[in-house]
């Protein structure tokens, strides 16, 4: 007994477009251009164009990871630490820059003047420097630290020069520091 042959899709298809006229063809022709294919293959990269796309890729997102100041740029972590921690310094003030300011001022001068024509100028002690103070970053030396702190400030607030002329006090404190 043989097989019954049965009739594929490809033969019903290959039947149907033999019957339909040849102008309806040429018409589908021309509405999906000359090559009906072309829309079907997509665009393919070459190698050396995939490199250099990844190549640039890296580089704007070096150049993003170090966009927080365009001054930084090209230049290592270390480098970049060391300026901004140059930068911080710069912003500290500086006690010989406070004395200068206070010097420059007329009314201060005038003030100090005047209070040295009034009492003899006394020079303050300098300071001697304990080596067995209290240590801040325990508990117990944070504890001692914060008590002689509120004793010197008591001090330095019941002193007749500070009350008098703010500004002339800390001058001299300040001239004793930087000697």
């Amino acid at each position: 007994m043989v097989a019954k042959k049965r009739n594929t899709l490809r033969q019903k298809s290959a039947v149907t477009a033999s019957k339909k006229p040849q102008e309806v063809l040429n018409d589908i022709e021309m509405d999906m251009g000359e090559d009906p294919k072309a829309f079907l293959h997509q665009y393919k990269e070459s190698k050396k164009d995939k490199n250099l796309s990844r190549q640039q890729m890296f580089l704007d997102q070096i150049k993003q990871k170090n966009g927080t100041d365009p001054s930084f740029a090209g230049i290592s972590k270390s480098a970049m630490r060391r300026r901004k921690r140059k930068l911080r310094d710069d912003l500290k003030p500086k006690m010989g820059e406070l004395l200068t300011s206070l010097g420059q001022e007329e009314d201060l001068k005038e003030q100090f003047e005047d209070n040295f024509k009034e009492e003899g100028v006394v020079e303050p002690e300098p300071q001697k420097k304990r080596k067995n103070e209290p240590n801040i970053r325990n508990q117990k030396g944070a504890k001692a630290l914060s008590v002689q702190e509120s004793e010197r400030m008591k001090q330095v607030l019941s002193n007749s020069s500070f009350q008098q002329n703010t500004f002339s006090a800390l001058r001299d404190v300040i001239k004793m520091q930087n000697r």
